[in-house]
């Protein structure tokens, strides 16, 4: 009599396991194979080898009842394969049977890794940022273990395990802890594969169409001002190579481009006084060609190292070196201004001061922020900024504090004629 019989392998990601499948038939014909079927392990019962489902059904319980479902129906389909091969089963034939029942064919094999590598193709995903779909897929397989992760079998139930491992991941005998923030920007690149996926007709629905991916949390936009942005550039006391670094970091406070975009400029960006480039940001959806006139010491910066190797515009260092310089050179300079900033893991408020926080990125917060300070127009500030229009990025960037809404109120009275002894509180 043939008997087939479920377990559950011990090799756990999150909290899923696959159900690993043992047949037994005619005169010690025995075979084991792989269902494809995965399992919550909290969801298993051992001894009966079975999926406990849930009396009341939700859809969070909605991968459960599926395992089950697939694993009755393979029960099904084997049985009666058996009935009509079982003279001519040969080694291999329980794999190749449920393969067949479950649709798993060469064609049809489609792990993240592959539907990536036809996403980058379609898409035309630049360097950079296939670099950072690189990142997830590496954090993916650290999560997956010796588990492949074939696109049809990932469940929301994946979704929160890898979130859970990501959140605080165990690399040696440290635990590396990673901000809300940096989960959203890997979940939004998956669901991105997934959906298309979805497109490809690999899936006929993503899992994170029952996800929802949080969206990131900032704080208020932290930035040089005017006064410290000049101090900075007149400040004397730096080494040769920080002195290059803060010139490079000054352009970029003078130009606001993103640290992609600076790294990449050469001197044909430079024409006729102004700076023009297409941000590496936009160009598959909105190619806009940005145009920003150079200021006085841009153009100085510009002059000061017209000599530089090829046709590079300056002498850029490695993002990660010149993070470091501009913490380096702000501390230098004095620019110890304290700040409040959110706790990237708790996301409660902390005081710090400026050089310890500011990066890259601030030199871009600093042309922004001078400039909607300046033009009150998101609209005239993003035609600097590359930004499209209604952004909701814009709000990063920007902050309307006492002295703009001051300002605003003073040019309203002298609109109406009148004058701020008249307004009584």
């Amino acid at each position: 009599m043939a008997t087939l019989q479920y377990r559950l392998s011990t090799r756990v990601s999150g909290d899923l396991a696959e159900v690993l499948v043992r047949f037994s038939g005619r005169r010690g014909f025995v075979q084991r194979a792989k269902s494809h079927v995965f399992c919550p392990v909290s969801a298993w019962d051992e001894k009966a080898g079975a999926v406990i489902v849930p009396r009341r059904l939700s859809p969070e319980v909605a991968d459960i009842v599926d395992a089950s479902a697939k694993l009755d129906r393979l029960r099904s389909v084997v049985f009666a394969r058996w009935s009509q091969e079982q003279y001519d089963a040969r080694d291999g034939w329980l794999q190749q049977t449920i393969d067949e029942c479950f649709d798993i064919g060469e064609e049809s094999l489609h792990t993240i890794g592959s539907v990536f590598e036809e996403y980058a193709e379609a898409r035309n995903l630049d360097a950079a940022t296939q670099r950072q779909y690189h990142v997830l897929l590496e954090a993916l397989k650290r999560w997956a273990g010796r588990r492949t992760l074939y696109v049809d079998e990932i469940r929301v139930a994946d979704i929160d395990a890898f979130c859970a491992f990501f959140r605080r991941e165990r690399v040696g005998r440290k635990v590396v802890s990673r901000s809300q923030n940096t989960i959203t920007g890997k979940l939004k690149r998956w669901r991105a594969l997934m959906n298309f996926a979805v497109q490809r007709g690999y899936i006929q629905s993503s899992p994170f169409a029952q996800f929802r991916v949080p969206a990131e949390v900032y704080g208020t936009p932290i930035f040089l001002t005017i006064e410290e942005r000049n101090r900075l550039y007149a400040f004397d006391g730096l080494p040769e190579a920080l002195r290059v670094q803060r010139d490079i970091f000054i352009f970029q406070c003078h130009v606001g481009c993103r640290v992609s975009d600076l790294v990449s400029l050469t001197k044909a960006n430079v024409a006729d006084g102004f700076l023009q480039y297409i941000p590496q940001k936009q160009r598959r959806r909105v190619p806009i060609t940005v145009r920003v006139p150079l200021s006085q010491v841009a153009r100085e910066i510009v002059e000061r190292y017209a000599d530089c190797a090829g046709d590079r515009l300056l002498p850029f260092i490695h993002p990660n070196n010149y993070n470091a310089c501009i913490h380096d050179f702000l501390q230098r300079a004095g620019i110890d201004r304290v700040v409040m900033t959110p706790n990237k893991l708790t996301m409660r408020p902390e005081y710090r001061p400026l050089y310890e926080v500011a990066t890259s990125h601030t030199a871009r917060k600093t042309f922004i922020e001078a400039m909607f300070r300046e033009t009150k127009s998101e609209r005239l500030t993003s035609a600097f900024t590359g930004h499209v229009e209604g952004s909701r990025a814009f709000s990063r960037y920007t902050d309307v504090d006492d002295d703009m809404k001051l300002e605003i109120i003073n040019r309203l009275e002298n609109v109406n004629g009148l004058s701020t002894d008249v307004i009584k509180p």
